[in-house]
């Protein structure tokens, strides 16, 4: 059983997934490979159990499916959100989420097949 500081063997290994293949790519890393988001929390990781469960639902070839499932289910909760439902970060291509949702996508059904194939 994993404390409530401590992170499930099966988050731990999404967070991992998305570090190779999100963060190694994200504009917002710093030189030492750290995330350089200093005023805010990255999308991706503000929203990872849910994200993770959004996608799951998904099951389409349409990279635009998985986009409306996000904002539909994921995007009405952000605290970036204005109440209209627009998006500054989004519009402006500086929510990571939506930057690299391919990414993400690809990452987070890496791991559920590597949990399919155990």
């Amino acid at each position: 059983m994993t404390s409530p500081t401590q992170p499930s063997p099966r988050a731990q290994a999404f967070r991992e997934a998305l570090r190779e293949h999100v963060c190694g790519v994200c504009l917002d890393q710093r030189d030492d490979g750290a995330c350089g988001l200093t005023r805010r929390v990255c999308a991706i990781d503000r929203h990872l159990p849910r994200l993770v469960e959004v996608l799951s639902q998904v099951q389409s070839a349409r990279m635009d499916e998985y986009e409306a499932a996000v904002r539909e289910q994921i995007c009405g909760g952000c605290p970036e959100q204005a109440a209209d439902g627009t998006c500054a970060l989004r519009e402006e291509a500086d929510c990571a989420l939506f930057a690299y949702l391919p990414l993400v996508l690809e990452a987070i059904e890496g791991v559920i097949a590597d949990e399919a194939a155990e």
